[in-house]
C-alpha cells in the first residue's frame, strides 16, 4: 500500500480498527509517519465512537461496557473497583486501596503510590469529585499524565483551595493555593473537566476553579449558571470549550462557555428535542456528554438512551440491570493507541489486583484477543 496516494490509503485505513493501526505503526516507518500525522489523527479520531462504562458510584466488583457497535459486556471481578475519571483514553481507577491510571488499549498501567493514611477519601461520595485526570501531548506519540487534588486549606467565609499534585511516580503539595468566596463544589460536576490545558472543577454559585498542573497556575472564572437551568444538569468537556447540559421532559439545551479569559459567559449554542422522556417518566438523568453524543438514562426500566449529535438522531444503547444500583456513574471512552510516560505493564507476580485490572481492560478492550476469541467462538 505504500504506493497508494494519500486520499485512497486514508479510506483504507479510516476503516481500520485501532488496534490493527498500532500494529502498523510498529511494523512500517512510512505507515507510521502517515498514521501520526496531525490531519490524519484529527480525522481518525473524529469518527471513532465511544463505548460507554458505568459503574456503581459506590464502588463495585460488577463493572459494565456497551459497545458503539452492538453488544454490552459485564464481568465480576476480584475486588471492589471504582472509576474515578477518565481522560484522553486513560482511565483512574480505585482498585484495593490503590489509585490506578489505565490505558484500555496498550495494556499499560500504574498504580500510584500513596500519600494519604487514608486513602479511601478518595472515593467519599463528598470528595471523589476533588480528582482530577490531565493527560498531555508531548508530540505526535507520545504522552503524559498528572493526577490533582483539590483539597480546601481553610474554610471560613472564604476558601483557601490547595493542590497535591501525582507527577514521576510520586505526590507533592504545589505551592500554589488560590482564596475566594465560600461555595461547595457542585453536585453536577460529576468528575472535573480537562481542557485546554487546565482541570476545572464547578461550584454551586456558578464560578469554576481552573488549575494547570503544568505551570501550576490557579484562576477563578466567575461567571453565572444560564437561566433556567434544570436539576438535571451536567457539567462536561465539548468539543473546544466547558460545556453544560441542562435538560427538561421535552428540550436538551447545550451551553458553551465562552471568552473565558476576558468575560466568561455561558453561551446557548445547541438544542434538541427530548426524544425518550415522557411526562410519565419521573426519574431519568442526563448521565454523559462529550461533545459527539449525549446519554439519558430513564430508571424505571433502566434503558440507555444516546442521541448522536452528527446524526442526529436517537438509539437505545443498552440497559441497567433492574436489581442494580441506582446511583451509578458513566464514561463515555474514546480508546487512544499513545505511548504514554509512566505506564507500564509491570506488577509483582501474584498480586491481586492485576486480575482485577485485566478483567476490567478486556472488559473495555473489545478488540481484545480474549474478546475476539469469545466473539468467533460464539
Amino acid at each position: 500500500m505504500d504506493g497508494l496516494p494519500g486520499h485512497l490509503l486514508n479510506k483504507v485505513l479510516f476503516k481500520t480498527d485501532l488496534r490493527a493501526l498500532v500494529m502498523l505503526c510498529c511494523t512500517n516507518t512510512s505507515f507510521q509517519s502517515h498514521i501520526h500525522d496531525p490531519s490524519f489523527v484529527s480525522e481518525y479520531r473524529s469518527q471513532i465512537r465511544s463505548s460507554l462504562l458505568y459503574i456503581s458510584s459506590y464502588g463495585s466488583t460488577y463493572l459494565c461496557c456497551h459497545h458503539p457497535h452492538g453488544g454490552s459486556r459485564s464481568l465480576t471481578i476480584i475486588d471492589a473497583c471504582h472509576i474515578l475519571g477518565y481522560c484522553s483514553g486513560l482511565l483512574l481507577l480505585f482498585i484495593n486501596d490503590r489509585l490506578c491510571v489505565t490505558n484500555p488499549l496498550t495494556k499499560k498501567f500504574r498504580f500510584l503510590t500513596s500519600f494519604d493514611p487514608c486513602p479511601r477519601r478518595f472515593v467519599c461520595q463528598d470528595s471523589r469529585n476533588q480528582l482530577g485526570l490531565a493527560v498531555n501531548q508531548i508530540d505526535r506519540t507520545t504522552q503524559n499524565f498528572k493526577v490533582v487534588f483539590i483539597f480546601e486549606l481553610a474554610k471560613t467565609d472564604v476558601t483557601r483551595y490547595g493542590f497535591d499534585i501525582h507527577a514521576k511516580d510520586s505526590w507533592t503539595c504545589s505551592k500554589t493555593t488560590i482564596t475566594c468566596h465560600t461555595s461547595n463544589l457542585d453536585d453536577r460536576m460529576k468528575n472535573s473537566v480537562y481542557m485546554n490545558g487546565s482541570l476545572h472543577w464547578l461550584r454551586n454559585d456558578g464560578s469554576i476553579i481552573a488549575f494547570n498542573p503544568e505551570t501550576e497556575q490557579a484562576r477563578l472564572i466567575q461567571a453565572d449558571f444560564p437561566r433556567g437551568l434544570t436539576s438535571r444538569a451536567l457539567f462536561a468537556p465539548g468539543v473546544n470549550s466547558l460545556t453544560l447540559v441542562s435538560a427538561n421532559e421535552e428540550v436538551i439545551y447545550f451551553y458553551a462557555l465562552k471568552n473565558i479569559l476576558s468575560d466568561p459567559k455561558w453561551v446557548l449554542e445547541k438544542q434538541i428535542q427530548n426524544g425518550v422522556i415522557d411526562k410519565n417518566v419521573v426519574t431519568w438523568y442526563v448521565e454523559a456528554y462529550n461533545g459527539k453524543c449525549v446519554v439519558l438514562r430513564t430508571c424505571y426500566d433502566g434503558v440507555v438512551h444516546v442521541y448522536d449529535l452528527s446524526a442526529s438522531k436517537w438509539a437505545v444503547m443498552g440497559s441497567v440491570p433492574i436489581w442494580y444500583d441506582a446511583n451509578l456513574n458513566f464514561f463515555l471512552f474514546t480508546p487512544s493507541p499513545y505511548s504514554v510516560v509512566g505506564l507500564d505493564d509491570i506488577l509483582a507476580r501474584g498480586d491481586r489486583r492485576i486480575s482485577s485490572l485485566r478483567s476490567i481492560i478486556t472488559l473495555v478492550d473489545r478488540s481484545s484477543p480474549e474478546n475476539q476469541l469469545k466473539e468467533n467462538v460464539g
